[in-house]
């Protein structure tokens, strides 16, 4: 386990991945990014589980639950998919209905840099700097509305959205 994110190079995985599957625009697709690593990607009714890894060698399966809505599934999908490209020592993983923020108590301990490392790996590969960029999404920031249209192009959640701009561009409102 890391002592601390590895920012840096997570963005740098993200977009050797992006640029491999060419990956040019919103939405990407994460589960075609998958299956090109050869991983294999499985829904089903998980209960109070959001996602799972298993490692097998070189290859794995990342178990989503179908239960829930199609922006969080694409979500768990790429957070298991960092979990498989970042922490080589996992052999089996399960996210308990984990919440896409930085701020919950698992998330703020020292014993949590593997999940921080999987949501911003998350976040990255779905909502790509240089993506957000291109269409000026800092102009989003104090914006409900864009916030919303932005999520919909890029297939994610409002919330994830919203957290991923203020990381990204680094505004915080008071209020």
């Amino acid at each position: 386990m890391a002592l601390r994110a590895r920012y840096s190079k997570i963005e740098g995985m993200t977009e050797l991945l992006l640029t491999q599957h060419r990956q040019v625009r919103p939405p990407v697709r994460v589960e075609n990014i998958v299956r090109g690593l050869g991983l294999e990607v499985r829904a089903g009714d998980l209960k109070d589980v959001s996602g799972l890894l298993v490692r097998t060698g070189d290859t794995a399966v990342i178990g989503v639950n179908s239960t829930q809505s199609r922006v969080r599934q694409r979500f768990t999908i790429a957070h298991e998919l960092g979990h498989f490209l970042l922490h080589e020592g996992i052999q089996h993983h399960v996210d308990h209905n984990y919440r896409v923020n930085f701020r919950s108590e698992v998330s703020s301990s020292a014993t949590s840099v593997d999940e921080i490392e999987a949501n911003f790996f998350a976040a990255s590969l779905l909502m790509p700097r240089h993506f957000l960029d291109a269409v000026n999404a800092v102009d989003a920031m104090d914006d409900d509305a864009r916030v919303a249209e932005l999520a919909r192009a890029f297939d994610v959640s409002r919330h994830a959205m919203s957290l991923r701009l203020v990381n990204v561009y680094q505004h915080h409102s008071p209020y």
